[in-house]
């Protein structure tokens, strides 16, 4: 296989991308997946205006059953239950898709370096990644979150740095696969530096996996965020969250047994959509790009 100079734009790219966008389309479960997701998100987005009352008004009469003006009820305080659950879709999706971030702007640069440089770069970096993997992921948020205090940001910056180990190593088994493609050598005969080889010809040919990876990441900080913020260490009150409300219904279960019902549901849809989208894209990018990387996606992201 042969390629023009890195970065120029090639025919078969683009044939790869349309394939996978095809097989990605035929996959119903994906499709419902990612249009769940999209609508979780135009709520999130447009929460303001779109819930019926102001998620932290209290006053009204507590621990009532969904009805004609509260939908779906109302907590121990009178708050509407419905407003607090679109407010508190913000807080997952933006703890989702911020950890990883973080878990990717760091992971996959260092899998990038290490995987195409080899040598001592190789070594440094899995040593690394052998200090993160040492500590499970739940155990270091918990550490960062003790240390920074309870918050959004912190909650993002403490699952994102526990994704790090995973792009990080799927990123540089991918890179292992193609750094001696004939596209690459190409690159490399026709004068294109390491960074710029790294940066536009190695890494457009490994993305599929990462996305992946980006997925179940996703998925997984969503499942984290909600149980820190049932412990009382992520998302703090007043501000809604999907985790916070679980354990405020807690006390509530024989007095309205669905109040603690509908975060549940919010929350196990939120992981049912990101994981049908990784799926559809596992199936998607596993006819082109690193086949044994994309097969080693399945692990979690902390």
């Amino acid at each position: 296989m042969s390629a023009p100079p890195a970065g120029a734009p090639t025919v078969a790219p683009q044939r790869r991308r349309l394939a996978a966008a095809r097989r990605f389309a035929r996959s119903r479960s994906a499709v419902v997946g990612a249009v769940g997701l999209a609508t979780l998100a135009v709520l999130a987005l447009l929460a303001p205006v779109v819930a019926p009352f102001d998620p932290a008004v209290q006053g009204g009469e507590p621990l009532l059953g969904p009805s004609g003006t509260h939908l779906l009820g109302t907590d121990q305080l009178g708050r509407d239950i419905a407003s607090r659950m679109i407010h508190g879709a913000r807080a997952s999706l933006l703890v989702a898709a911020g950890a990883a971030a973080v878990g990717a702007g760091i992971g996959v640069p260092l899998g990038l370096v290490a995987g195409y440089l080899g040598r001592w770069a190789d070594t440094v970096a899995m040593r690394v990644v052998d200090l993160l993997l040492a500590v499970p992921g739940i155990l270091l948020a918990l550490v960062i979150i003790a240390v920074l205090g309870p918050g959004r940001l912190n909650l993002i910056l403490a699952i994102g740095i526990g994704a790090i180990p995973e792009f990080a190593r799927l990123t540089r088994v991918a890179t292992l696969e193609v750094r001696e493609r004939d596209f690459v050598l190409a690159a490399r005969g026709m004068g294109a530096s390491t960074p710029d080889t790294m940066a536009r010809t190695v890494l457009p040919n490994v993305l599929g996996p990462i996305m992946v990876q980006f997925v179940i990441t996703a998925s997984m900080a969503v499942v984290i965020e909600a149980g820190l913020s049932f412990l009382g260490l992520g998302t703090p009150p007043p501000a809604p969250s999907w985790g916070g409300m679980l354990q405020d219904a807690r006390s509530y279960l024989y007095q309205s047994p669905t109040y603690g019902l509908f975060p549940g549901i919010c929350l196990a849809a939120t992981v049912f959509f990101l994981e049908r989208i990784g799926r559809g894209l596992q199936l998607a990018v596993g006819g082109g790009g690193p086949r044994a990387a994309a097969r080693g996606i399945g692990r979690g992201a902390v």
